[in-house]
């Protein structure tokens, strides 16, 4: 059991403030992502949800040409790391049980800056699972959980949550979440019913700022432009922000003065090949962050079936030879190891014509069929 003294944990806690922060996204918080968004500024990246049991028990390599931290399990990629952001990225698990939460933060606590347990998400999977939105509704289980992770892990517990109708209801569940020893608090503005084109509602955050001082609150919801962290720390009082769809727009909104979508989307996919992150998942992103599906750019970006064509679309072909294909491996890329399969049989035949090579038996073609051809 972690016995943590107060001189820690208020240095853990002091991670959580003044800050700005990458949220969780589901298939978009992918390690390219999240080294990208801390090469624009951002303080702390989240990974997207992983189900505690997915990674519990992983089997932990590294690239030794790449660098990437690899957590397998039945020859599937749960979740990938890297060094360079090893000091500030927050793993997010699901969990609906404090045992399998512990195994699963022990399993990579030696490779993040902290665990960050999921109560807010909405989705059904998450929700019949016991898992995400549903803990809110069940205190105690959430509470073990939290209670178990932060006497037993060596890094920060924080914990993400979103607000009740009931307004007396949310503050009563971040005071007892509160009491558990966690580091922060993240509250997503929004009911579990709630969409995103629905307007967050930041004035719902002053009270439980003011319940739980000193412990960081980090608001999320609606921080879409770099102007508006300053100004929600103004309306909320929140110690820190985070931002999902802001970020998904253009990663470089953690600078003042940001890039192009154009030039952060190119550096995503260089951020991807070097991570040998799977094309799909990036072809997916890519496709998030144009926004205008109309235009010649993404209907080429759409129509790319390997990360060669997508650089030759980006005009980044010259990378993708130097350094790109260097990194990806077939598996993160298959359409290449198809094409190439493909390539390579034509030119063998180009070359048997060429010398007048005879078909092989098993092709072999009678006279007969050859003179009704």
């Amino acid at each position: 059991m972690t016995v943590l003294d107060s001189e820690k944990h208020q240095a853990w806690q002091d991670r959580y403030r003044n800050g700005y922060f990458l949220a969780p996204m589901v298939r978009v918080g992918t390690l390219p992502m999240r080294l990208l968004s801390l090469h624009y500024g951002a303080d702390l990246v989240w990974t997207c949800e992983i189900i505690d049991k997915s990674i519990a028990n992983c089997t932990r390599t590294v690239n030794d040409k790449t660098g990437v931290i690899s957590f397998t399990k039945d020859g599937r990629e749960i979740f990938t790391t890297h060094a360079d952001e090893k000091s500030r990225v927050v793993f997010q698990m699901g969990s609906a049980s404090p045992e399998t939460a512990l195994e699963a933060a022990r399993t990579v606590e030696h490779d993040v800056a902290g665990i960050d347990l999921n109560c807010g998400c909405p989705m059904k999977f998450s929700v019949q699972g016991g898992m995400g939105a549903a803990l809110m509704e069940d205190p105690d289980r959430l509470c073990a959980i939290l209670e178990t992770l932060v006497q037993n892990v060596c890094v920060p517990v924080t914990c993400k949550i979103r607000v009740f109708d009931d307004e007396e209801k949310t503050v009563a569940l971040a005071r007892r979440i509160a009491s558990t020893g966690i580091s922060a608090l993240t509250v997503h503005c929004r009911t579990r019913h709630m969409r995103p084109r629905e307007k967050a509602m930041w004035h719902r955050l002053n009270r439980i700022v003011d319940e739980l001082s000193p412990l960081p609150v980090i608001l999320n919801g609606d921080i879409c432009h770099y102007d508006d962290v300053q100004r929600a720390r103004e309306i909320t009082g929140a110690t820190s922000v985070m931002t999902a769809r802001g970020a998904i727009a253009n990663p470089s909104i953690f600078r003042k003065e940001g890039v192009s979508v154009l030039e952060a989307t190119i550096e995503f996919v260089k951020a991807a090949m070097r991570a040998s992150n799977s094309y799909a998942n990036t072809k997916y992103t890519v496709l998030l962050m144009y926004t205008d599906t109309k235009s010649p750019e993404y209907k080429t970006l759409q129509a790319s079936k390997c990360y060669e064509t997508m650089c030759a679309a980006m005009g980044i072909t010259e990378f993708y030879h130097a350094e790109g294909k260097l990194c990806v491996t077939d598996r993160n890329d298959p359409m290449r190891v198809k094409q190439n399969a493909a390539l390579g049989k034509r030119s063998a035949t180009k070359n048997e014509k060429s010398v007048g090579v005879q078909p092989t038996s098993d092709a072999a073609e009678t006279p007969t069929k050859r003179a009704k051809a």
